[in-house]
């Protein structure tokens, strides 16, 4: 009796166009308390996005990939209020991701980084429909933010030499990371998070799991930065080989702090002068087209004018699948150093 009574409500409320998922939903949660005595599982929205990011770790992914994910998440329950974020998970809708995305987009993030967050919340809820906890993802519904991302400019390889000009004393550790960096291109974070252990000086290249990524990579070392890192004093396979910028912030709290700034005032010794993009306002940031970043732009436009295949870049700088990894990594080495026989010395000006 109960089933009919189910899906005769259900045929009604069909027939008056009333049949949304909610309804839906509805309908089902009673029918299987009337006939089971259980409830459909309804997390609330605030239980099932924490326990997205604590299923990261579960399933292996990096620490860094959750410490990214987090403020995501945490900006997007709060712009919820508390109320709302307590209320049922199958309640949440379209709309309100919606107004979350317009709002992030208000205080002056750019378009990667809204997309970013979007992706993210794809992502988690997507888990959530796979074990059937909602009928259908609100966020795939939610259209990604157009516009063209600011683009940071590469160096010369005369401003790489000014900059090792100055890397001296207290700056003596950049000199190790912007050899690094442009001629890796590895991100300024894992850059200076390197240690003997990453090395294989014997072979010639280092291997890294980026944070970014959490994909492995191995890169062949040319030959100036492999004689270089040769020449560092050796103190076990845990040292840092960046002593004073090793497990330090990148980015920058105050004026004086921050690995990034600091970079900022080695460019200023070196004497250059970096344009900056728009203006933002908000929690938007005026980019400066010149960061430690650049370098791994100049290492990847110096690969493609030296008439690298596009694999080996890939294969390089971390832009690949896992698959592709493996299947690549033997002949990889071998392309790599082809490509950096044509890499150009670098001289401190």
């Amino acid at each position: 009796m109960a089933v009919a009574l189910a899906w005769e409500a259900a045929a009604s409320k069909a027939r008056a166009g009333e049949l949304t998922q909610a309804a839906s939903v509805k309908i089902l949660n009673e029918l299987m308390e009337a006939t089971t005595r259980e409830s459909l599982k309804a997390p609330s929205i605030e239980s099932a996005l924490s326990q997205f990011l604590v299923g990261l770790t579960r399933l292996g992914r990096e620490a860094s990939t959750s410490r990214r994910y987090e403020p995501i998440i945490k900006g997007f329950l709060e712009s919820l209020g508390h109320l709302r974020r307590k209320a049922s998970l199958r309640s949440l809708t379209a709309a309100e991701i919606e107004a979350w995305r317009d709002s992030e987009i208000a205080s002056g993030k750019s378009a990667k980084t809204v997309n970013m967050g979007l992706r993210v919340l794809v992502n988690a809820l997507a888990g959530c429909r796979r074990r059937g906890e909602i009928l259908a993802n609100p966020a795939e519904a939610v259209q990604a933010v157009q516009g063209k991302s600011e683009e940071r400019e590469p160096f010369t390889f005369a401003e790489i030499g000014n900059l090792l000009r100055v890397a001296v004393g207290n700056y003596a550790d950049w000199r190790t990371a912007i050899l690094v960096g442009v001629q890796t291109g590895l991100r300024l974070g894992d850059a200076t998070s390197l240690t003997e252990g990453h090395l294989n000086l014997k072979a010639g290249y280092l291997e890294i799991t980026p944070e970014k990524t959490d994909k492995p990579v191995v890169i062949a070392l040319a030959p100036q930065l492999r004689a270089h890192l040769e020449s560092l004093p050796k103190r076990g396979a845990t040292a840092a080989l960046m002593p004073k910028l090793f497990g330090r912030k990148t980015g920058s709290n105050g004026e004086n702090a921050g690995l990034s700034n600091e970079f900022r005032r080695l460019m200023v010794k070196a004497g250059i002068v970096a344009k900056v993009g728009k203006k933002k306002t908000g929690k938007g940031r005026q980019m400066s087209k010149k960061t430690f970043h650049s370098l791994r732009h100049t290492f990847t436009t110096a690969l493609a004018e030296s008439g690298a295949a596009d694999a080996v870049t890939k294969s390089m700088t971390g832009h690949t699948t896992d698959e592709a990894f493996r299947r690549y990594i033997h002949l990889g080495l071998d392309a790599q150093r082809e490509a950096l026989k044509a890499f150009p010395m670098i001289i401190a000006g």
